[in-house]
């Protein structure tokens, strides 16, 4: 056995959603700590039963003074991790994804090896020879007449077509498969989507525009492994802001799949800006996707936050 790194040898959280994967992630999860307790580990095992469970289950982590949390699932159950994290005082244990998720799209960006496709002992081989990095996270204020809340995200938060698309996919069943869920999704709400007049402001420069996509990206990929910002890094204090204009049908469909590769970026209509600050203001409703989970706001604010969340990432 490799040698034990130093985070291992202190208390060890895993929390699991149970229905990701299409309901195999819990399954998979038990084989490979059965593998790993033949090595001598301890692993407490927390599993979800209920919306924001994660997030109550991320604060007892750090109440217990746990080293690390595995986090056994998709971006969803990332995203309540991360923000159950953040609003706690003490110490941050470590984040170990465990991508077990439809799309684990955050993952796309940082390349821990997915269980369901390698055998336990290269998976915790991996695991073991990771280094600790400390992530950037992007933090939003939503407003609606109603109420005023705040999110962080660890991916990307996006509204207009992509939040429509992953509505879609989220009502439904996942059983095609992570891609090809989300591609009949984006092309169903492509029929459906009405782009709305928004006022954007980037680090102090304002425009008013109705476009297709406006996101706001951490990471490279979302909606089950589109390329949507492939420059974006989780570790370089910056978001990338990626704009999509209104652009004929034809044009959508014979481009659309080249947002698998990233090659989108060069399109007519497709603008990309780094930035630190954005807000953007509405006069009706905005349908807001936050790590692939729905929200609402009439005003938005997001900032990103440098250097804030440990977590362990594979070696270049």
């Amino acid at each position: 056995m490799m040698n034990v790194p130093a985070w291992a040898q202190g208390p060890l959280r895993a929390i699991i959603n149970p229905y990701a994967g299409r309901d195999r992630a819990s399954k998979k999860w038990y084989n490979l700590v059965h593998f790993v307790t033949s090595w001598g580990f301890s692993i407490e095992n927390w599993v979800t039963t209920s919306p924001k469970d994660a997030e109550n289950l991320a604060r007892q982590a750090v109440d217990e003074h746990a080293s690390a949390v595995f986090v056994v699932g998709g971006d969803g159950t990332l995203n309540e991790v991360v923000n159950g994290l953040l609003r706690t005082q003490g110490p941050l244990p470590l984040i170990i994804l465990v991508p077990l998720g439809t799309g684990s799209d955050f993952n796309r960006t940082v390349n821990v090896l997915t269980p369901f496709h390698f055998a336990p002992e290269k998976f915790w081989s991996q695991v073991f020879s990771m280094q600790p990095v400390m992530m950037d996270v992007g933090y939003l204020q939503l407003v609606t007449p109603q109420s005023a809340i705040s999110r962080y995200f660890i991916n990307v938060a996006d509204c207009g077509l992509g939040r429509l698309t992953a509505r879609l996919v989220n009502n439904r069943s996942k059983y095609l498969g992570g891609r090809m869920s989300f591609i009949a999704g984006s092309l169903e709400a492509y029929t459906l989507f009405q782009p709305r007049p928004v006022t954007l402001t980037i680090d102090g420069h304002s425009q008013s525009l109705s476009p297709l996509v406006i996101a706001m990206a951490n990471g490279a990929y979302f909606g089950g492994g589109m390329k949507i910002a492939p420059q974006a890094s989780p570790t370089d204090g910056f978001l990338d802001v990626v704009i999509v204009d209104q652009v004929a049908r034809s044009f959508f469909l014979r481009h659309f799949v080249e947002v698998y590769q990233g090659r989108h970026i060069h399109l007519q209509g497709v603008h990309v800006i780094r930035a630190q600050q954005i807000t953007m203001a509405c006069e009706n409703i905005m349908d807001i996707d936050i790590d692939g989970e729905d929200y609402q706001a009439q005003m938005l604010d997001c900032q990103v936050i440098p250097q804030k969340l440990p977590m362990l990432k594979p070696l270049p």
